[in-house]
């Protein structure tokens, strides 16, 4: 019983971190997604006006989910980055979010503010990976 016990918890701490490093993986790709799309060289139209899904301080999952949202309306709503925060929403449990923000901002800063969101959920995924026991 204790050898079943045993390998239960291990099971448990295991997938617990697989899940941890699939957060963490996303959030990299949305990251670098971010980066090719603020290149000089990217055809994308950082001058178009969104609505400004992130609070002035700090964000959350949900935050990025109502990103995912607020692309819909953009010429990134078929791209691999907006493909990856709706699977960072999936991943989070925010799958179904309203945008309600009525302040609109370009495109560009709607990026940037995009890719702080991601480092900030990146390093609180970090901090709980080296929480959890090993």
């Amino acid at each position: 019983m204790r050898t079943f016990m045993l390998l239960v918890l291990t099971t448990v701490a295991v997938t617990g971190l697989k899940h941890h490093k699939a957060g963490q993986n996303l959030l990299m790709e949305i990251m670098n997604d971010v980066d090719s799309h603020l290149k000089p060289s990217s055809t994308t139209n950082l001058n178009q006006f969104v609505k400004d899904a992130f609070p002035p301080v700090s964000c959350t999952e949900k935050h990025l989910c109502q990103a995912a949202m607020v692309m819909m309306n953009t010429q990134l709503n078929h791209s691999m980055l907006h493909r990856r925060l709706f699977a960072y929403a999936d991943y989070s449990g925010h799958r179904h979010c309203n945008v309600t923000a009525t302040e609109e901002h370009r495109m560009d800063a709607f990026l940037k503010k995009i890719k702080d969101c991601c480092k900030e959920q990146y390093s609180k995924l970090l901090m709980l990976n080296k929480t959890q026991p090993n």
